[in-house]
């Protein structure tokens, strides 16, 4: 109970309020109070003063304990509010229910009054408690999606793919509202440039590097086009914008990515990779390009400062995925397994008789078929592009 409470009564009767007042200050409880028992008086006194508790009789000359009820409720003054009356009729109590009354009281049994005070302020609080909570998921929840809307205004638009290489398609499923993966392309003379990147972590965390990991890619392909070169580029630049030198600072986060560009005269393709590969079916298998050891930014113990550049000169009829590690590392299945690179690898093989949109769709179908109801574990991407 609140150490000092401020009570108004609503009671016409001078020897009711009297046995209230006593019996209160009998039981040990510290309050100060006010009464009135006509409605301009109530209405006046809900706005002049600041109550803790309101208690009022059911019968009054001029208006009814009910109606002093709602006239709190209408002012949307909310506070807690105990009936104490004599005999009153079961339809009478069911109507003080029905309008969401805090507790009734009645006079010949007053020792549940001080219960109930109790009871009522307790669960104002956690009304109030409960308020707080909810206006600050309110506001969490409308920055979070402010921010994705930030975010999805860095990606570059599909249409950049889609325009250069029709037959494509961009399977992208954040595990929450924000993303840790992104996908990043850039449209230069001849030369078409996508990558597929896996921050550290995904939600917030993920999606603060992603935007650091889009502004300094699109500075690094200004000064260079080779991708192994670009990538090197990235390290340097996410260790300088993480202060990663400083080993007081000691930020580890960093990405995993991949990165080609493709003349679209020639078809020839230049790859680089930092811990994530690229596939290519051709001739009825997939190839496995694997990127160079070494992830972008953190803080490695790897001494590697080059990343391994692989050309490639593709063929008509050729398919190539770069994509994240989240498909492969979704839990689900039969014992609640991996779904793992081997997998994932066969299902592409399973749908190359099939559009690049239509892959995506039983890509789509698989994933909700092994995810089942288990929780998705990772951000997914992947990046698919027939030639």
């Amino acid at each position: 109970m609140s150490p000092h409470l401020h009570i108004l009564f609503v009671e016409d009767s001078d020897s009711d309020a009297d046995l209230l007042i006593r019996f209160l200050k009998h039981e040990n409880i510290d309050f100060s109070h006010s009464r009135v028992w006509d409605k301009l008086a109530f209405i006046k006194a809900l706005h002049e003063n600041n109550h803790d508790l309101i208690i009022a009789d059911h019968s009054l000359p001029q208006f009814s304990g009910m109606e002093a009820f709602r006239i709190a409720k209408s002012e949307n003054i909310r506070i807690p509010f105990i009936l104490v009356t004599g005999t009153v009729t079961e339809d009478v109590l069911i109507e003080y229910a029905k309008e969401g009354i805090d507790d009734y009281i009645l006079k010949d049994n007053l020792l549940r009054l001080p219960s109930a005070i109790d009871h009522v302020l307790d669960k104002k609080k956690i009304e109030h408690l409960s308020g707080n909570l909810e206006t600050a998921l309110k506001d969490l929840t409308d920055s979070i999606n402010y921010a994705k809307r930030i975010q999805n205004a860095m990606l570059p638009d599909t249409a950049l793919l889609h325009d250069c290489f029709p037959e494509s398609f961009i399977f992208f499923r954040p595990k929450d509202v924000l993303s840790g993966d992104f996908y990043w392309f850039k449209n230069e003379e001849k030369a078409f440039f996508a990558a597929v990147a896996d921050c550290t972590g995904h939600g917030i965390p993920g999606a603060l590097m992603s935007m650091i990991g889009i502004e300094k890619l699109n500075g690094s392909v200004l000064t260079t086009k080779l991708p192994s070169e670009i990538l090197k580029q990235l390290d340097k630049n996410i260790g300088i914008a993480l202060k990663q030198s400083n080993q007081n600072e000691h930020i580890s986060d960093g990405m995993d990515i991949a990165l080609c560009s493709v003349n679209t005269d020639t078809l020839l393709l230049h790859f680089a990779g930092a811990n994530r590969p690229l596939w290519i079916f051709r001739n009825k298998t997939i190839e496995e390009i694997k990127g160079t050891k070494k992830a972008i930014g953190g803080v490695s113990t790897v001494l590697i400062s080059n990343f391994e550049s692989i050309e490639i000169q593709l063929k008509k009829g050729d398919t190539f995925y770069i994509f994240s590690d989240g498909f492969a590392d979704q839990f689900g299945g039969e014992g609640d397994k991996k779904l793992s690179s081997k997998n994932f690898k066969d299902l592409l093989i399973s749908v190359q008789d099939k559009s690049m949109v239509n892959q995506k769709v039983e890509i789509e179908k698989y994933l909700k078929f092994w995810k089942g109801d288990t929780e998705q574990t990772d951000d997914i991407l992947i990046i698919g592009v027939r030639f």
